[in-house]
């Protein structure tokens, strides 16, 4: 690479640093519009632990058919898969009984994106039921409690906000038959009682799926979450009566966030001056590529919908960074190593050498290593608690990060640096083994020998 592609590159990397680290944390107006910008870190979900919550208290009420227990059991299942799909990562849902012996359900949601009124919907579900005729005493074809498994915001054929609905296996073979008997005939869709709309059905729809509209212009996105809301609540196995709302604090206090970042940014630096003093150049590219991994690993606890942070959450975090760097230093004991046993006098090919056979023979036990990590972590968050999947969600996006800016951003920034500084091997911290070119020496010494006693 040239010296002047070199600047271009690093320069790129440093202002992309820069721009990064600001938008993190800044806040301002933007021009033109009602809107404002808020620095993506500041943005961050935190959990219950970190920033406190609400807390709701549901009352099992009726007990019309089958196995109590059991349907309270499937309704705590299905309610905290509920929360999950609304983004609440870290909500928490546990049963329990009251003072008069009636089962109850109590639901902890973080403090974000209102969670009052998730759970106001979740006390409001909406039955639905699917009739072949414009009856409300008709025969139901398809009911929601039996058949439907989700509902969700989506887009019809002309772009607008629409409610879909995903069937569960005997949803969709019921929902195929019916489709089927029901070709070019209309379907009256009941809502809580009440007829909500028709449909005519032009084929066997044997997928699944079905999706829901609001005349001409569709809903608004606020009218298709709460519909699709009140649906998927209507899917449980029992009715729920909100008998208690209450504010939660932080569990670890109102100062944790503040400590918590401090402790970062003191092990950051630490690590920073560590790898700077004792790797010298090679550590000021793994101190860039760190930078790179920071911001990126920011940018997307903010936008990804699965995380919110809470301190397994950091652990996942802090983990990965430690992984990071073990990754460089494993990658600077071998360049070590190969610019160590080389023979030959130091140039700057002798050193771009090294690096490249110092990442060429690292990179099998670093992706080894941090694969069997990330099996871990997808096991975890498969089958762990909500405490736990945090701690795996975090771990999963740094270990991912960790190995592009550990082998790829590491290694652009080093070659940029040995186009700039071609040949001073002290200034990475490269030492060659004094006894590497004695074989040489000594056959250079016996081929004299052996020519004068020849001579």
């Amino acid at each position: 690479m040239s010296k002047k592609k070199s600047i271009v590159v690093l320069s790129v990397v440093s202002v992309f640093i820069i721009l990064m680290a600001v938008f993190a944390v800044v806040s301002f107006p933007i021009a033109g519009t009602v809107y404002d910008y808020h620095g993506y870190a500041t943005t961050i979900k935190l959990g219950l632990d970190m920033s406190g919550g609400i807390s709701a208290v549901f009352e099992v009420v009726g007990d019309e058919y089958g196995d109590l227990d059991t349907r309270v059991d499937g309704t705590v299942d299905s309610l905290q898969s509920l929360l999950v799909s609304k983004g609440y990562t870290e909500s928490t849902v546990t049963r329990g009984t009251n003072s008069n012996g009636n089962y109850t359900i109590r639901v902890e949601v973080p403090d974000v994106d209102d969670p009052e009124r998730v759970l106001e919907l979740i006390g409001r579900p909406a039955t639905l039921e699917f009739k072949g005729e414009q009856d409300v005493n008709a025969e139901n074809l398809i009911v929601g409690r039996e058949h439907l498994e989700s509902a969700y915001v989506t887009y019809d054929d002309s772009n607008h906000f629409a409610v879909g609905l995903r069937f569960n296996s005997a949803g969709t073979a019921k929902f195929a038959q019916v489709t089927q008997d029901y070709l070019n005939k209309a379907i009256y869709i009941y809502i809580n009682g009440e007829l909500y709309t028709s449909v005519n059905v032009n084929s066997t729809i044997t997928d699944g799926r079905a999706i829901i509209t609001s005349g001409n212009e569709g809903y608004t996105y606020d009218q298709a979450y709460d519909f699709a809301t009140q649906l998927q609540s209507g899917t449980f196995g029992v009715t729920l009566r909100q008998t208690e709302v209450r504010n939660i604090s932080p569990t670890l206090g109102e100062n944790s966030v503040r400590i918590a970042l401090i402790a970062g940014a003191i092990g950051v630096a630490l690590i920073f001056i560590f790898l700077g003093v004792v790797y010298r150049g090679l550590g000021i590219a793994a101190d860039i590529a760190l930078c790179v991994y920071i911001v990126l690993l920011l940018w997307f606890c903010a936008v990804l919908p699965w995380v919110q942070l809470t301190l397994p959450g950091i652990a996942g975090i802090l983990l990965s960074i430690g992984m990071a760097v073990d990754a460089n230093v494993i990658i600077f004991e071998r360049i070590k190593d190969e610019f160590a046993k080389g023979s030959g006098q130091v140039t700057a090919n002798y050193i771009q050498s090294s690096i490249k056979k110092g990442f060429r023979r690292s990179t099998a036990a670093i992706i080894d290593g941090n694969v069997t990590t990330l099996i871990g972590a997808v096991v975890l968050w498969i089958l762990g608690s909500a405490s736990i999947v945090g701690f795996a969600v975090t771990l999963f996006i740094g270990i991912l990060l960790s190995m592009f800016t550990s082998l790829v951003v590491t290694r652009l920034v080093l070659k940029c640096m040995t186009a700039l500084n071609k040949s001073n091997a002290k200034f990475y911290g490269l030492k060659k083994d004094v006894d590497a070119d004695a074989p040489k020496e000594q056959a250079g010494q016996e081929l004299k020998q052996s020519v004068e006693e020849v001579g």
